[in-house]
């Protein structure tokens, strides 16, 4: 990759973290120096990327990032034909529910429908998901093709959350193994204390998975009898996503 592509790049995800931040602490976080930071920063702001607060003399991330980030929502169709879907789910289960998506080994929240619960959850749009600790993560992995699953699980980093995180190879593919044979991932207090999570797979007109939905809720109102009742009609639901993208059960 060009340096001052990665740099730009780099400069945007700090930003997308920070909020607002001067050219003194980005060159610190890019390890550059406060020339290199000021150049990049004007680029970006000559293409609207990012944009100068007077006040604060800070940047922050500027309104064509917002212009991509709905080019791309409109761009993922999966999302359109999901939301009713997943609207008609969260109404009938008093849930919210979460889109999933995988990408360069990397599994993304891409859309939310979220309940009138009190309690907030901490699934959210954009988020990334632990493919070896979250459901929808999991739930994903477990259909990766074997060479892929290979690429995918070499030198991985198992970090732990909990007691309760899959901190080995050889644990996880038995996990794998099971979601495969029952259709659906469990995250037992996997990343968050007191919270559960369920999550099935969302098949298209290949059979591929790339796309799982989720709902996660505190242990207390996530009992056996739920996760079972949650899970069948998240499968339901995948089921009808899947066959929206030409998914056929044969």
């Amino acid at each position: 990759m060009i340096q001052s592509l990665q740099r730009g790049i780099e400069a945007l995800v700090i930003l997308s973290k920070s909020g607002a931040m001067g050219i003194t602490e980005l060159a610190k976080e890019l390890d550059v120096d406060k020339s290199t930071a000021s150049r990049l920063l004007a680029t970006l702001r000559d293409c609207d990327m990012v944009q100068f607060v007077p006040s604060t003399r800070k940047y922050r991330l500027g309104f064509r990032i917002l212009h991509l980030s709905e080019a791309l929502t409109r761009n993922l169709d999966v999302i359109d034909v999901a939301r009713p879907i997943l609207k008609e789910l969260s109404f009938a289960l008093g849930q919210s529910v979460h889109l999933c998506m995988y990408n360069k080994k990397t599994v993304y929240v891409i859309d939310q429908v979220k309940s009138a619960q009190i309690y907030e959850m901490s699934a959210h749009v954009g988020m990334i998901e632990p493919m070896h600790a979250s459901s929808v993560g999991k739930c994903i992995l477990a259909y990766r093709p074997s060479e892929r699953m290979d690429e995918i699980l070499e030198d991985y980093d198992f970090e732990c959350y909990t007691n309760n995180t899959i901190s080995t190879k050889e644990r996880l593919l038995e996990e794998l193994k099971m979601i495969r044979q029952r259709g659906y991932a469990i995250d037992n207090e996997e990343i968050a204390v007191g919270v559960r999570c369920v999550a099935a797979p969302i098949f298209d007109y290949r059979k591929r998975v790339f796309y799982s939905i989720g709902i996660s809720g505190p242990v207390p109102l996530m009992s056996g009898e739920k996760v079972e009742l949650f899970q069948k009609k998240l499968n339901v639901a995948a089921t009808k996503i899947g066959r929206e993208m030409g998914y056929q059960i044969k």
